[in-house]
């Protein structure tokens, strides 16, 4: 069985929301690093400018696979809540992937698996 067609079952990843501000929240997500951090932290920078004022991330520590990312919408923002931009950009990730992995599969006339 080739690794492109293994079968991944969705897990839950652990997140933690911290700040009671609608509009400005800091994320705790666990088991995840910089791979994530940084394609999200771009979509919500360059994709979505006019809805955010700040995104940012950092990994507090190498040994532990944390991620915290910081989210502060613009006083114009269409998005009611930091949360919203959030799922709006993981969304839009997922998307390219999604993009990429037809592509790739297109290109190489090799079967992928795509779910």
């Amino acid at each position: 069985m080739s690794v492109n067609t293994t079968p991944v079952a969705p897990r839950p990843i652990p997140l933690t929301i911290i700040g009671t501000n609608p509009a400005s929240r800091t994320y705790r997500v666990g088991e995840e690093d910089h791979s994530l951090g940084n394609c999200l932290r771009n979509i919500l920078v360059k994709g979505m400018e006019s809805e955010v004022d700040f995104a940012g991330y950092s990994v507090p520590h190498p040994s532990e696979a944390i991620l915290q990312m910081r989210v502060q919408l613009a006083k114009t923002a269409k998005c009611e809540t930091a949360d919203d931009a959030l799922v709006e950009s993981c969304e839009a990730l997922e998307q390219m992937c999604e993009h990429v992995t037809r592509t790739v599969a297109k290109r190489h006339e090799h079967e992928v698996k795509i779910e």
